[in-house]
């Protein structure tokens, strides 16, 4: 194995001696196939004119790409473009303060250290281009979102489930500055096939059902820029995002309704990719 990799280094730098050219080590050899980020963001989900959920989430975003669908990402260059699948996941929780009004007599009401988990798992299908003069990458995929909310050990609070399955629609450009440093704007459109949510009305009180809305129209949006330190093996970067959320008003059960609603969230996360 030793010999073979001193035999594949002579003939990348004999090459390189041939055609006039200096080996850049600032840059990797293979495109990146994981990427790790732990976040802090800023979470905050209104209902206009009746509540508004407010609070901090801890969470980490991971993917892995497989290139040429499947192809060993040793035997491509970095700066070679290709198909890619993505799998990516995303965790989050913290806790949220409730301000809004008593379901029961529209009194107002707030509540502190409600629960919030959230998961966000994806498949992307992409091409990544880096010899592209705009759009180094571009992508499409299919999306699923769960939200926790979790106020039932609280007076008059229950337990509420948010699912989303989306479609996810983006973009990438990169930009080289100087030296080792690069960097990165992503922008991306979230098309909601179908809400579901499912409310717990019977952990506030034991005579009330179980609701189960369906809602749509709605859609998302996220933009993030990657401040990026590029070495041959492992690349870091510091990478503020936004994410937005509008969904319209739900289809009505037993009587209610989930009302027209959006979420708002801006933070920062650290990035390492290998």
């Amino acid at each position: 194995m030793v010999g073979q990799a001193a035999l594949i280094a002579c003939i990348l730098l004999a090459s390189s001696a041939e055609t006039g050219e200096n080996v850049d080590t600032s840059k990797p050899l293979t495109p990146p196939s994981w990427r790790i980020a732990p976040e802090v963001s800023h979470y905050r989900y209104k209902e206009p004119g009746v509540m508004k959920n407010e609070g901090t989430l801890y969470g980490v975003v991971g993917s892995y790409t497989f290139y040429d669908y499947g192809q060993n990402r040793s035997t491509r260059s970095a700066s070679n473009s290709g198909n890619t699948v993505t799998l990516e996941g995303r965790l989050a929780s913290g806790e949220m303060d409730y301000d809004g009004s008593d379901m029961y007599t529209n009194e107002p009401i707030s509540m502190s250290g409600i629960d919030d988990f959230l998961l966000d798992l994806r498949m992307l299908w992409g091409r990544e281009r880096p010899e592209a003069k705009w759009l180094n990458a571009v992508y499409i995929g299919a999306g699923y979102r769960y939200l926790n909310d979790d106020s039932s050990s609280l007076p008059g609070g229950y337990e509420r489930k948010s699912n989303y399955l989306y479609v996810p629609l983006g973009s990438r450009e990169d930009f080289d500055l100087a030296d080792r440093w690069s960097l990165s704007l992503r922008g991306e459109f979230d098309l909601l096939l179908i809400g579901r949510q499912i409310s717990y009305l019977g952990d506030a009180d034991p005579t009330e059902p179980t609701i189960r809305n369906w809602q749509w129209p709605g859609f998302g949006t996220v933009l993030s820029l990657d401040l990026r330190y590029l070495t041959r093996n492992v690349d870091f970067a510091l990478s503020p995002f936004l994410r937005y959320w509008w969904l319209d008003d739900s289809s009505t059960s037993e009587g209610y309704y989930e009302p027209e609603n959006n979420t708002f969230e801006y933070g920062l996360s650290f990035v390492v990719r290998f």
